[in-house]
């Protein structure tokens, strides 16, 4: 078990250790897992001394997925919870973040609210698979839409019908056909699938719409290679490429995308096609996790693929082993070629990956992988299909029936196989169902309401939201429960934790009826990293709400005898203010008279009406309507901690290090500005420790 945490400090992690820790929840993993818990007690260790990690609880047959965008078969028929597969074993949801081979840890990621897990193993299964990257392309991270999940599938099938409600309800030609049309990026099996699943979509959910012209829908697939499904026999892949074509297909052979955009697909040979919605089902990429392991750890790989035996052993690293798509495996029988990335390979890879677990844990001599495939198929839609098996070529409905009959057995679990049946079945029958569901995802924004004393997070949870105050407030107490800082309307917070990590250093509650707005971190974080302007926004207030630790840390540079004493004493009382009536001009000539980052304004009777900030001038000289003659009220004040003139320097340096400023203007009991303190001038004063 983790330590308990620090005060302002996220819990740390829990610790667990296991015989076996299996990472990825794919084909390779699940498999292994499936075998695992027999083997290990064949070599006399419990199946539960064995963790399977996954960053879902279940196992997507991803072959079918290219039916679940085209509508035959439902969403969850094709995934099975991964508990049920792997029985015996501990299933751990969460994301793998951190390898480290010479502590044999695996740092866990099991969610926004718990404290995530640390895994110490004696054997590491490494099954983790690829990650999609199409930032090669620009536009295409963006606008493209994925192939790789049951989500993916979900939302594609949700777009394909969503596009034609709205062409059915639009006048326009040029615009309607850009709905109409759909490209996909990738000629191999799961692009030509995908292809053919959403040509027999689009064609049979026409007649539907009065209003959309059959003739009018277009499937583009772009290919960059001399033919589709290249690694099949030339022959099925012809054919393929003639059956699609006859029903419709249009297909660009060696040609690449060079950009997208919400309209438009830019080919290389100069081609702009019109289109609202881009499929991509190439851009496969190293997984990030394997890629920080090889940089970090002297094993064997190529291009970031780990490197095995022939007993799935990686290279360079005991007690560690590999399988799936992360994997470079080799061919039996065929020196110098390594295992494809397909299901096929990746399952019984799982297989014999668990068979030599429990011999290697038994004593026992390991198996070699001998496994060479039994050949390929593709659906291409409209129930036609190519295959190559044992050497033997098939194509047209036999090949169909034979890709169903396959893929039909290798889906796990006997309620998924009758399920599937009968969508299939139905499909026979019964047209497509167009019903538009839209999943509801998480809002990238929310609003978020609460009654006075709610709680709207605890010190040490993580941070995942930028908060904005629209009515009401929110307080930030430390340990003690002293209020260490009051957000009022307009105000922003959360930034400091969203920024740095760790966790949220204080207690926020809402002082009475409070309204936010919530901004995740996914759309914070990238503005933040990407745009300096928003980085030095965001920076002026990231490091409020220091730590007690930073505080007392600041302090303890102070002669204690100096922190007694009270601000009048070393104030400075010759500050340069601007009156609140004043212009641009006059703050111009201010600043180059005095030459400071802060200057006060006041107001006729003397009271503070806040401060500006030189930087802050500038920024508005930019804009057009301003000039000499304006008045400073439309520039946003610059917001400086206020410290009563007879209170102590010590609270005054609290004040100052938790806004994360370091200077603070100070006031009389009327609010009258009579001086300024600041940090630097105590710490060089003669009061350094």
């Amino acid at each position: 078990m983790a330590s308990p945490s620090s005060p302002g400090t996220a819990p740390g992690p829990f610790r667990t250790k296991v015989e076996v820790a299996v990472l990825g929840g794919g084909f390779a993993g699940v498999y292994c897992g499936q075998r695992l818990a027999r083997n290990l007690k064949k070599a006399g260790v419990a199946p539960h001394d064995a963790v399977i990690v996954s960053e879902q609880n279940y196992m997507v047959f991803q072959p079918m997925l290219a039916e679940v965008a085209g509508a035959s078969i439902a969403p969850r028929h094709v995934i099975n919870p991964i508990r049920r597969l792997c029985r015996g074993l501990r299933v751990l949801r969460g994301r793998v973040r951190h390898i480290d081979l010479e502590k044999r840890e695996v740092h866990v990621d099991t969610g926004f609210f718990s404290a995530g897990m640390i895994i110490e193993w004696n054997h590491l299964v490494l099954a983790l698979g690829a990650e999609i990257d199409l930032s090669r392309v620009p536009g295409m991270p963006e606008h493209a839409f994925v192939m790789q999940n049951v989500g993916d599938a979900m939302i594609l099938r949700a777009t394909l019908i969503s596009r034609l409600e709205e062409a059915n309800a639009e006048q326009r030609v040029e615009v309607r056909r850009r709905l109409l049309t759909v490209v996909v990026v990738g000629g191999g099996f799961s692009g030509v699938e995908t292809a053919g699943e959403i040509l027999d979509l689009l064609h049979e959910a026409a007649g539907e719409y009065r209003d959309v012209p059959r003739e009018e829908i277009r499937v583009v697939l772009v290919h960059s290679r001399e033919r589709i499904l290249h690694t099949l026999d030339p022959d099925l892949g012809d054919y393929a490429a003639r059956k699609l074509r006859r029903r419709g297909l249009e297909i660009r052979l060696e040609e690449r995308v060079r950009a997208c955009t919400s309209t438009r697909v830019y080919l290389q040979s100069g081609e702009v096609i019109e289109t609202a919605t881009v499929v991509s089902t190439v851009g496969n990429a190293p997984h990030s996790v394997i890629r920080g392991l090889c940089d970090a750890s002297p094993v064997e790989h190529q291009g970031y693929r780990l490197v095995t035996d022939e007993f799935l052993r990686v290279k360079g690293v005991d007690s560690v082993w590999a399988a799936g798509d992360c994997a470079v495996v080799p061919l039996a029988g065929k020196p110098g070629q390594s295992c494809p990335a397909t299901a096929q390979f990746a399952t019984r890879q799982g297989h014999a990956l668990a068979r030599n677990l429990g011999a290697t844990l038994s004593g026992r001599p390991l198996y070699p992988f001998q496994f060479q495939g039994l050949g390929e198929l593709a659906s291409i839609g409209h129930r036609s299909a190519v295959a190559s098996l044992f050497g033997l070529k098939f194509s047209g409905f036999l090949a169909w029936f034979l890709w169903r009959s396959i893929y039909l057995s290798k889906l796990p679990g006997l309620d998924r196989k009758l399920r599937v049946m009968i969508d299939w079945s139905l499909d026979l029958f019964f047209p497509r169902d167009i019903t538009l569901l839209n999943p509801r995802f998480t809002k990238l924004y929310r609003q978020v309401h609460l009654e006075p004393d709610d709680t709207l997070f605890n010190r040490g949870e993580p941070a995942f939201s930028l908060y904005v105050v629209q009515e009401g407030g929110i307080e930030l107490h430390d340990a003690e429960g002293k209020v260490v800082r009051r957000i009022d309307e307009g105000e922003y917070f959360g930034e400091r934790a969203l920024v740095h990590g760790g966790g949220y250093l204080y207690d926020a509650t809402a002082t009475g009826p409070t309204e936010l707005v919530s901004l995740s971190g996914e759309v914070v974080l990238p503005f933040f990293r990407s745009s300096s302007r928003f980085r030095r926004v965001l920076g002026r207030t990231t490091i409020q709400g220091s730590a007690e630790a930073e505080i007392e840390s600041v302090k303890a540079r102070l002669d204690p005898a100096v922190l007694r004493r009270p601000v009048r004493e070393r104030m400075r009382s010759d500050v340069a203010s601007l009156p609140s009536d004043a212009s641009v001009g006059d703050a111009i000539a201010l600043f180059r008279e005095k030459r400071h980052s802060i200057y006060p304004i006041v107001s006729p009777d003397g009271t503070l009406d806040g401060a500006l900030a030189r930087e802050d001038l500038f920024d508005y000289l930019k804009r057009a309507d301003v000039t000499l003659e304006t008045p400073l009220a439309g520039i946003e004040r610059f917001p400086l901690p206020v410290c009563p003139v007879d209170g102590e320097i010590d609270e005054a340096v609290e004040d100052m290090i938790r806004s994360g400023r370091q200077k603070c203007l100070v006031t009389d009991a009327a609010g009258r500005l009579v001086g300024i303190l600041s940090v630097m001038d105590l710490l060089g004063d003669g009061g350094a420790a």
